[in-house]
């Protein structure tokens, strides 16, 4: 045989495993010599034959698993072997029974709406945990599938020559016969009880589902399948993130089933039966088929003919990760949800104003713009960004940054978190990443430390001092917390910035006198709801309701409502909803009539709403009472698939009942127009500020046992028998429960806040929970993870604490009470977590002096350090905590 080059290798076969190249490797007909391969290609290349085609042979690296590292070696062979025309990505899988069982092998092909591969993983978070698949991957080669239609037909005929290969390789690799070939030893724990007639190994043709998480849970496996019309065979790791990039076909050899049975006996095999299957496969591709069909390489053009993109690519990604790393504030879902409620044509009045315009001019600006509640300040202010994102989108020397500010979202909007979501923002701008946000990142990220203020602040003055203009618009900034200084400090900080960037700010608020004097010597722009807009968005509302009697009685209502309003759109809203209970053009004009107007107004509004929720059917009040309870009362917005959750559980029940879920647009309609469902960030709100306000006042009038049922449905969730099994031992399986089990996250952070407002310590159900030690620390794993949970950047599962009682709980939260009863239980007093923390420690340093001083009368021992060494004599000091200093002192702490 004439000496080959890399131009004569036609057939590119991918494996992400050692064993599974070993498989390859002895499924070909020819082992040939190695070739030379660039200095910079990482790759091992194995090279043979399989009939009549010339074979390349990569593997991952070891310990490299998922999408990207099998697009890397994908791509070198491209680059390495530039006549390569399709691929062969061939291993193993976990496959969905029960039509598919352990040994059989499956292989990539359209089905339905789907092509062969679809990533699970890729998209955006939906609706209970679901994920919408932003973008469809490549089918397979039609070389390749014509190939497949060939062999089904053969296979149906004569049967698979798969047992005969196999037979071959144990004569020409006897060594690898014990381990590769099918024994007594290899058990289908699934299917052991149909085992006395096993059948044969089948080949199925379908939807293989790809992601970068390894799948080991039933119930997760099970739910991805049905959100894919309950299309997928098998789950596995690397095809994703090659359809697009390397013309190919999967065949999976199924070693498992994505389950908590998952093992590694069956891998071999399922090895070797696929890769004898891609040898079959092989005989049926024509030559001259393959001889038709144009190289990758020239397919992609300049992508692939370097390593170019492949590199920016990996360094986007690592941007990414950079500026999640900086904050995982995201603004973009609430701008896009407030643009959506923008009535068109509204607000333009603001955009053609001189005042705008002279903003919108000039350097070193600044428009203050306060309005009285209900004004429209946040609709407009997304006004204001989108015509600034569309005025200069084509332009990379302007930057735009913006802050909504939310007094729900006070944890998550900090000083630190409003200065490092702008810097986040204007780094996003640039073409790469600047160099004092990397170097930022490099001095914290290895010792897991987070950046300080002045860090933050003179990073974001030099990334916007790169611009040659800058545009900053904070939105609601009375809702930016004052406490400890934040509003005056965030005030200060933009005002630097300016000053030393030329930054344009516009800020809205409310008229609060202390922020109406910080802004005294800027120009001003009061908002009001114009007439004109008022009545565009009532024209609207009318023709959308569709009843005869609001059309008949059109003009008036827009003429009372309009001069009823005093230039506060939430006011027509709330008066307009109040007339869609009205039945007759009587009862209609009546209510036009009694319209509340002035400092009340609101007030009155939101009373005759509540009446009109409390004198529907039992079923619908009961619902829209749990509904404000929830929305009113919560430490942090909830998603809709939270709450859903929360108003499914049943007290005494251990178990979600998907069918006592309610639907969303129940939950929204029972509440007559005083919730509303942000869609792009599935956050259900009260409609407005005041709403809250309202509420606040009223609660103990209109629901108040909150408190207490929200507890109750937080610690029964915490409670449910899928926790029972403890902690997940990957970060994986944290995600995956997670995503399951959408209540979760928020029962786990926050129900002891709802334990001490309703003043329920001591209840049975709370007593319960916290004496069930592995469901107490799964809540614990669940409570200490952080936002995003990743394990690249967070070591999550190497770092949290695991061993954790009711007791440890009961004192980070300080719930003395419960403490007490939790001791008179039997549960130890000094019992030692992971790292050595003792509920004492717990109680010193969150800062609960009266439980921590309750723990040393009881006898707690006072010498406890940190895993950094800090004693609790540092951490009491730290805090404040003169009383708790003296008494471990006195108690003999050192």
């Amino acid at each position: 045989m004439s000496e080959l080059a890399h131009k004569d290798y036609t057939v590119g076969w991918v494996c992400a495993l050692p064993k599974e190249q070993t498989a390859a490797t002895a499924m070909l007909d020819t082992k040939h010599t190695d070739l030379p391969k660039p200095p910079n290609d990482p790759n091992a290349y194995t090279l043979g034959s399989v009939g009549e085609h010339n074979v390349v042979i990569a593997c991952l690296p070891k310990g490299k698993i998922g999408n990207n590292p099998a697009a890397t070696v994908a791509a070198w062979m491209i680059s390495t072997f530039p006549s390569i025309k399709f691929g062969l990505v061939v291993g193993i899988g976990g496959g969905v029974p029960p039509k598919v069982r352990l040994g059989d092998v499956v292989v990539s092909t359209p089905v339905a709406n789907f092509p062969g591969v679809v990533q699970w993983d890729s998209g955006k978070t939906k609706e209970g945990g679901d994920f919408e698949r932003t973008g469809a991957l490549n089918n397979p080669p039609n070389a390749l599938l014509s190939a497949l239609t060939k062999l089904e037909t053969e296979h149906d005929l004569r049967g698979s020559k798969i047992p005969e290969y196999l037979e071959e390789l144990k004569e020409k690799w006897p060594r690898l016969a014990s381990k590769y070939l099918k024994s007594d030893s290899l058990n289908d724990v699934l299917f052991k009880a149909d085992y006395s007639h096993p059948r044969d190994m089948s080949v199925h043709y379908g939807l293989i589902a790809s992601g970068n998480q390894v799948i080991k849970d039933a119930t997760f496996r099970d739910k991805l399948n049905q959100d894919l019309g309950a299309h997928v065979l098998c789950f596995e790791m690397e095809a994703a993130g090659l359809m697009n990039s390397f013309p190919c076909i999967i065949i999976r050899g199924i070693c498992d089933y994505a389950d908590s049975h998952k093992n590694k006996d069956w891998q071999e095999h399922a090895a070797v039966v696929a890769a004898a299957f891609a040898k079959e496969l092989l005989q049926y591709v024509q030559p001259s088929d393959v001889d038709g069909e144009r190289p990758i390489k020239d397919i992609l053009g300049h992508v692939l003919s370097s390593t170019t993109t492949l590199r920016s690519r990996m360094e986007q990604e690592k941007d990414a990760k950079i500026l999640d790393w900086l904050t995982p504030i995201d603004y973009g879902l609430q701008h896009s949800d407030y643009l959506k409620r923008r009535q068109p044509g509204t607000g333009q009045w603001f955009l053609d104003s001189k005042e705008f315009q002279t903003w919108l001019g000039g350097d070193k600006q600044t428009l203050f713009c306060p309005g009285i509640p209900g004004a429209g300040k946040t609709i407009l202010t997304s006004v204001v960004v989108n015509d600034l994102i569309t005025r200069f989108h084509s332009n990379p020397e302007v930057g735009i940054a913006y802050i909504y500010f939310n007094f729900r979202q006070r944890e998550t909007q900090k000083l630190g978190d409003i200065l490092a979501s702008l810097l986040k923002q204007l780094s996003q701008g640039r073409s790469s990443l600047p160099h004092s946000v990397r170097a930022l990142y490099g001095r914290h990220e290895k010792r897991r430390t987070r950046p300080l203020l002045d860090e933050i602040s003179s990073s974001l003055r030099s990334v916007a001092a790169l611009y040659s203009r800058v545009f900053i618009v904070v939105d609601a900034l009375d809702e930016c917390q004052s406490s400890e200084g934040c509003r005056t400090r965030f005030l200060s900080e933009i005002c630097k910035l300016q000053t030393e960037t030329r930054a344009n700010i516009l800020a809205t608020s409310r008229y609060i006198l202390d922020i109406t004097e910080s802004f005294e010597e800027s120009a001003s722009l009061d908002i009001r709801a114009r007439d004109e807009d008022v009545r565009s968005f009532l024209e609207k509302r009318i023709t959308e309701s569709g009843r005869r009697s609001l059309k008949a009685c059109s003009e008036e209502i827009k003429s009372e409502i309009i001069k009823s309003v005093g230039g506060m759109f939430l006011l027509a809203e709330l008066h307009f909803a109040s007339l869609q209970w009205k039945m007759s053009h009587k009862d209609i004009r009546t209510a036009l009539r009694e319209l509340p107007t002035g400092a009340q107004a609101y007030e009155h509004a939101y009373k005759a709403t509540m009446e009109r929720i409390k004198g529907q059917a039992r079923e619908a009040e009961e619902l829209a009472m749990q509904v404000l309870s929830w929305v009113t009362c919560a430490k942090r917005p909830l998603r809709r698939s939270e709450l859903r959750h929360a108003l499914g559980v049943e007290m005494g029940n251990l178990k979600l009942d998907e069918e006592n879920i309610p639907e969303i647009e129940d939950v929204v309609s029972v509440c007559a127009g005083l919730v509303t469902v942000d869609e792009e960030s599935s956050i259900i709100r009260l409609v407005h500020y005041t709403t809250q306000e309202y509420f606040e006042q009223t609660q103990l009038s209109w629901f108040p046992e909150a408190q207490r049922n929200i507890a109750s449905v937080c610690v029964t969730y915490l409670s449910f028998n899928t926790f029972e099994s403890g902690v997940c031992s990957t970060v994986e399986e944290l995600e995956a429960r997670l995503q399951l089990n959408t209540l979760y996250d928020y029962a786990a952070r926050h129900w002891a806040h709802h334990v001490r407002a309703s003043s329920a310590e001591t209840e049975d159900l709370i007593l319960s929970f916290l004496m069930d030690y592995k469901k107490v620390s799964s809540c614990n794993q669940a409570m200490t993870a952080p936002v995003i949970v990743s394990k690249e950047y967070f070591g999550y599962s190497q770092w949290k604490p695991k061993i954790t009682t009711g007791l440890h709980l009961a004192a980070y939260f300080g719930l003395g009470s419960t403490i007490t009863e939790l001791l008179n239980r039997g549960l130890h007093l000094d019992y030692k977590d992971n790292h050595g923390w003792t509920p004492l420690a717990h109680a010193v340093k969150n800062g609960h002096e009266v439980v921590a001083k309750q723990l040393m009368e009881k006898g707690a021992a006072p010498n406890v350090v940190d895993p950094a060494r800090f004693s609790l004599l540092v951490w009491a000091a730290q805090n404040g905590q003169l009383e708790v200093v003296k008494m471990l002192i006195e108690k003999g702490a050192d």
